[in-house]
């Protein structure tokens, strides 16, 4: 699996810096599950917990996949992110 502009979904493509820009700034949101899902992949979620609860993390990550910006298989925090999530990350950044 991999994500457009990236090498595969180990590769954060140089783009950590709106992730470390939404973590400074906001609290624990959807942008931000996106955002960790761009840049960690499957790792997305051991990253979170290190500054958010992990029933929070959760959360999100399944409102994330109900608004259908993730999809996933065996667990809601294993996310891919959908071509609608792709998206609203495209326009975050402009």
């Amino acid at each position: 699996m991999t994500m457009a502009g990236s090498g595969g979904w180990w590769d954060c493509g140089g783009q950590g810096d709106l992730l470390e820009e939404i973590v400074e700034h906001a609290e624990l949101n959807t942008d931000l599950i996106l955002a960790a899902i761009r840049d960690h992949g499957f790792a997305a979620y051991d990253v979170l917990v290190k500054e958010f609860p992990s029933d929070q993390v959760v959360a999100e990550f399944t409102k994330a996949a109900r608004s259908g910006f993730t999809s996933f298989g065996v667990g809601v925090h294993l996310a891919s992110l959908t071509d609608k999530g792709r998206k609203r990350l495209d326009s975050l950044a402009k």
